[in-house]
């Protein structure tokens, strides 16, 4: 076989492919828009995103009824089919989403729809990318093969044009004719598979579709259902819902703007780096509040126009930045990374959060530690996730095999390679595996002084801080004494965001509401050249918004710093 032979083989290959690959482009498109659809979760609530071409958007309840959304990209709208509330929140039925407590739980989407309906959108819309792409390439290839195949036993393998001659016109008119043919028959196939099973329109109240005039006037308006009963649910729930807001905004200022005042009040007490040391801002357990992000972003920009852009350097998250991982919060992890200004930010996962968390915080710039060193701002960071994971109202499990312990375990084989300057868990358990501590509480509670070397009989810590937050309550921490002239911070975070540590169906925090009780982060100071961590500052927010700027605590052996 002459390499001019070969060079026409592939050349038709090719050719072949690339005309399946143009006749099979609609029925992919097809393919890709009836298959395509996404498991998520709304609330609490499991849901099923998928497509449709009726010229609409649908919130499928099952039995209980369909609501009709005159939302839509052109034919194409988003089906929610909704399994219903889950086991622990409600009994199943229609009235579970109307309790005043699913309604607290849900008011997030007549805050602000916009942002959390992107996000499932956007996850729609990625999968059907994903399965458009994989559909072409496989009726591609199978096409072109096919092609190829069918030109080899009809024409032959050497079969070309004599002296090189172009090819007549009539068989390119031929060949572009049945060009034009296979096209026009894929695109009517799949314009045939995309029309919509029921008609988009032409249906009236008589034919059992109900007008909701309820929802005038919000984002849903001209929604319709084909339920009596989610027409007369939905008249109640609806003034019930606006009146919530109401109540929620109006205790949402007056928190802010006690809490500004007060800042602005204490600015002054706002400590900054000394000569030679970096800031480093940490966040524990924000549970997506929106008014805590807004007040830690101001403490950051109060903190760079008193010292300069370059404080802080380095923000640090110890996981639970949303509150059930759900979709709808990647507007909040996109608040939470900008709370540091452009600054790096590092953090690890909780238990909240969840594999699309994940994909939102990296999407948002975080450096998501599992368990490697990072380093950023001048600072080494070493951290990995929790191995568990709990649902909002729901049961706790380990996402793989490993235990808190194995993960605390796993960092400090790491850790003792190249000691970190922060040390990054979410869960007491795994910070104490790390150190060697089989009780978290008793080990801070034998504190001494953080400035005073003593005997404290802890094992030699590598690492500079040891940070992580779970338990939302706010404890002083502890300085553990190296034998090497070092020593080790360790601190238990309480929650940023005000967020009730052991949510009930009764009683829970919104990302909407003001915190439910105290918030505090601290601001720690490193040394640039030790890295040892030489004090912190703790901000603390009541639950009626007063602040307390707490003074710089010292930490270390003075003669070093």
């Amino acid at each position: 076989m002459t390499l001019r032979l070969v060079r026409e083989l592939v050349l038709q290959l090719v050719s072949a492919t690339l005309v399946a690959a143009l006749v099979a482009l609609p029925l992919a498109v097809a393919w890709a828009a009836t298959r395509t659809d996404v498991q998520a979760t709304v609330g609490v609530t499991p849901t099923t995103f998928s497509l449709t071409t009726a010229g609409r958007s649908e919130l499928r309840l099952g039995v209980a009824g369909t609501l009709y959304v005159p939302r839509s990209r052109g034919p194409f709208g988003v089906v929610a089919t909704v399994q219903g509330p889950a086991a622990d929140v409600g009994h199943g039925d229609l009235a579970s989403y109307v309790t005043p407590n699913m309604l607290q739980l849900y008011t997030g989407l007549f805050h602000d729809p916009e942002p959390a309906v992107k996000e499932y959108v956007d996850l729609l819309v990625d999968a059907l990318w994903r399965r458009l792409v994989a559909a072409e390439l496989l009726m591609s290839a199978g096409g072109g093969l096919t092609l190829f195949a069918l030109r080899l036993l009809v024409v032959g393998a050497g079969a070309s044009v004599p002296g090189g001659r172009s090819r007549p016109r009539s068989v390119l008119v031929r060949r572009g004719s049945a060009l034009l043919v296979a096209l026009t028959a894929s695109s009517t196939v799949a314009v045939v598979a995309l029309l919509p099973v029921e008609p988009a329109d032409g249906e009236d109240e008589a034919g059992g579709v109900y007008q909701l005039p309820s929802l005038a006037g919000t984002p849903a308006a001209g929604t319709t259902t084909n339920s009596p009963v989610v027409r007369l649910l939905l008249g109640g729930a609806v003034p019930k819902v606006e009146s919530l807001i109401q109540r929620q905004e109006a205790g949402v200022r007056r928190y802010r703007a006690v809490a500004l005042r007060d800042l602005r009040r204490q600015a002054s007490a706002f400590s900054g780096p000394r000569a030679g040391e970096k800031a480093v801002l940490v966040q524990s357990d924000m549970h997506c509040n929106t008014t805590m992000i807004t007040l830690q972003r101001q403490v950051a920009r109060m903190l760079r126009a008193r010292f300069g852009e370059a404080v802080p350097g380095l923000m640090a998250i110890t996981g639970d930045l949303t509150t059930n991982g759900t979709a709808a919060e990647g507007q909040c992890i996109e608040d939470e990374a900008a709370i540091a200004g452009g600054a790096p930010v590092v953090a690890v996962t909780g238990n909240h959060e969840s594999d699309t968390s994940v994909v939102q915080m990296k999407k948002s710039g975080m450096h998501v530690l599992t368990g490697t060193p990072v380093h950023a701002a001048g600072v080494s960071v070493l951290g990995a996730g929790d191995p568990q994971r709990s649902e909002l109202f729901g049961a706790t499990h380990l996402r793989g095999t490993e235990t808190e312990a194995d993960v605390g375990r796993r960092l400090y084989t790491e850790a003792r390679k190249e000691r970190p300057e922060l040390l990054l868990v979410h869960e007491a358990y795994a910070a104490g595996a790390f150190l060697g501590v089989s009780d978290m509480r008793a080990f801070l509670d034998g504190r001494g002084d953080p400035t005073v070397r003593y005997a404290d009989g802890v094992r030699n810590v590598p690492a500079s801080a040891v940070l992580y937050g779970h338990w939302h309550r706010h404890v002083a921490p502890r300085v553990v004494w190296n034998s090497d002239g070092t020593w080790t911070l360790v601190m238990e975070l309480d929650t940023s965001g005000g967020a009730i540590g052991s949510p009930t169906i009764g009683r829970f925090s919104t990302p909407w509401s003001r915190p439910m009780q105290e918030a505090s982060f601290p601001v720690l100071f490193l040394d640039s050249s030790t890295g040892m961590v030489t004090g912190y500052q703790t901000y603390r927010f009541a639950v009626d918004g007063a602040v307390t700027v707490e003074p710089r605590v010292d930490v270390g052996d003075p003669s070093q710093h």
